[in-house]
């Protein structure tokens, strides 16, 4: 419908369902210089980067349980506000005619989502929207969906945490306990959280000790 061929249509949908960033062309995404498919896709690639089990509370009719998910806001949140702040870093290099939005959004969706589309070349780009992308691309989205990275619900559980353990230190007394869309989260699964970030940070270090090497 947006004047991508039939063939690489079907390509790219499979390569976005998938988070895979698989693509037809040479310079992805940007090849097509489409708003509307880059519109496109970067709805899907936030569709698909949605953890699964709240699609199935939708189709169960659960419309408010899902929507009251901590993750998905915490997602939501991450996404919007990175959009915006990359979108503002970039608006001097492109026409004010919202394009730098467009391609905010679009590397935003597509590194959150570990998918790997591209409609511009952010390494041109300044070295704060530059530093945000790789942490984003590190962060990943949400547990349950077909994307790759750390998961934003172990980043949600160790933010709260953090604001435990300092709540701690600052009232020795005070008891606190971790909660997730209302319900209690065990202390070994954040301890799981905790190790999995530990173990993931320990392997980026030695590999890119290693290709420096």
């Amino acid at each position: 419908i947006a004047g991508m061929p039939w063939y690489d249509s079907l390509v790219h949908s499979f390569a976005t369902a998938g988070t895979g960033g698989f693509s037809t062309r040479n310079l992805s995404i940007a090849a097509y210089e489409s708003p509307a498919i880059e519109v496109i896709i970067t709805l899907f690639m936030l569709i698909f980067s949605i953890n699964f089990a709240l699609y199935f509370l939708l189709l169960c009719g659960k419309v408010h349980q899902a929507l009251r998910s901590d993750e998905l806001r915490f997602f939501l949140a991450v996404v919007a506000f990175s959009t915006l702040l990359i979108s503002i870093n970039i608006w001097p290099m492109y026409p004010a005619d919202g394009s730098a939005v467009r391609h905010a959004a679009f590397q935003v969706g597509s590194i959150i989502s570990t998918t790997g589309f591209a409609t511009a070349d952010f390494a041109q780009w300044p070295v704060f929207g530059q530093m945000l992308l790789v942490i984003l691309m590190f962060t990943g989205a949400c547990a349950g969906s077909t994307s790759g990275g750390i998961k934003v619900s172990r980043i949600l559980l160790l933010g709260k945490l953090l604001h435990r353990e300092i709540k701690k230190i600052l009232h020795p007394k005070h008891i606190s306990v971790i909660t997730v869309d209302g319900q209690l989260v065990e202390d070994r699964v954040v301890s799981s959280a905790a190790a999995y970030m530990v173990a993931y940070m320990i392997l980026l270090l030695g590999g890119a000790t290693l290709l420096a090497w």
